[in-house]
């Protein structure tokens, strides 16, 4: 069953559904609060196959990404691709903010196929939240304000959100150096995030993580704790019960469907391991 994709947040009814926007007859949807205000509030860990870039302009907001939360302010870029599962921890969905949401079809000759791939701040365990500069953040609302002025011009705006694309990737390069440069632990951190979200159905065990970064699994525990409270068996733990509430939310998966898509062989050993976590046992998640 971990060949295949669960049910999910298509991109149409994401946009009737969460945003009530009405256009949904397009692979590009630029968002703004009103849009946000419009839709369903998702308080939940949930996941999407199709991309989204936000520029916050002014407000207070906190989102987990995989075992990171990242605070989103003023001039905040937020970035994540297809199939990740992100919960909104705080959110009055009043911030204003412009959020692209664009699914890869949207892009078609001259462009190659899954170009975006290549782009780092898409996959998990990225960075994917990071404040701009004030030059960075008008360069931003300067082409934001293009794709706008040009929606009716697919071929343009196509022109004009890859060299926004290409703008973020030059600034993240620089970003993500000075992160290598000098925070070890939360690159190391990035690469558990990324290791956990390709491994976790098949691997449980600290020490294949630990064995993946060369550290032993004392060292990538205490690594994890300073950077997100957590321990390395914590993080694993925390990961996979974050989207095991992404699978009860958003598909119809019976419980033991969700346990053995998670890599689990008994419904009553994960059934506890929820509980223990969350209080309630899983079918209650679901009805609440």
């Amino acid at each position: 069953m971990t060949g295949q994709k669960p049910h999910n947040f298509e991109y149409h009814k994401y946009l009737q559904k969460i945003l009530g926007a009405g256009q949904t007859a397009t692979s590009f949807f630029i968002a703004t609060e009103k849009d946000f205000a419009k839709g369903d509030i998702i308080d939940y860990p949930y996941r999407s196959y199709f991309y989204a870039v936000g520029l916050m302009h002014q407000g207070d907001c906190k989102i987990k990404i995989g075992i990171n939360e990242y605070e989103i302010k003023n001039k905040t870029l937020s970035l994540v691709g297809p199939g990740i599962v992100r919960q909104w921890t705080k959110n009055d969905w009043k911030a204003t903010n412009h959020t692209i949401f664009f699914k890869a079809d949207f892009f078609y000759q001259p462009f190659y196929n899954n170009f975006l791939i290549d782009y780092p701040f898409f996959k998990a365990g990225a960075n994917h939240c990071f404040t701009l500069t004030d030059a960075d953040y008008s360069k931003a609302c300067e082409l934001i304000q293009l794709l706008q002025t040009h929606s009716e011009n697919k071929k343009v705006k196509q022109g004009l959100f890859f060299a926004y694309l290409e703008f973020i990737s030059s600034i993240y390069s620089v970003v993500s150096k000075g992160i290598s440069n000098s925070t070890r632990t939360q690159n190391i951190s990035n690469q558990f995030s990324n290791l956990l979200n390709t491994y976790y159905q098949e691997q449980k065990d600290v020490t294949f993580y630990a064995d993946k970064l060369s550290l032993s699994s004392k060292n990538l525990s205490e690594i994890l704790k300073k950077e997100t409270g957590l321990s390395a068996k914590q993080s694993i733990e925390a990961f996979i019960i974050f989207e095991a509430k992404s699978l009860l939310k958003q598909t119809q998966m019976s419980i033991k469907e969700i346990v053995f898509w998670l890599g689990y062989e008994d419904p009553s050993y994960f059934t506890k391991l929820f509980k223990s976590k969350e209080g309630i046992t899983p079918l209650e998640y679901r009805s609440n």
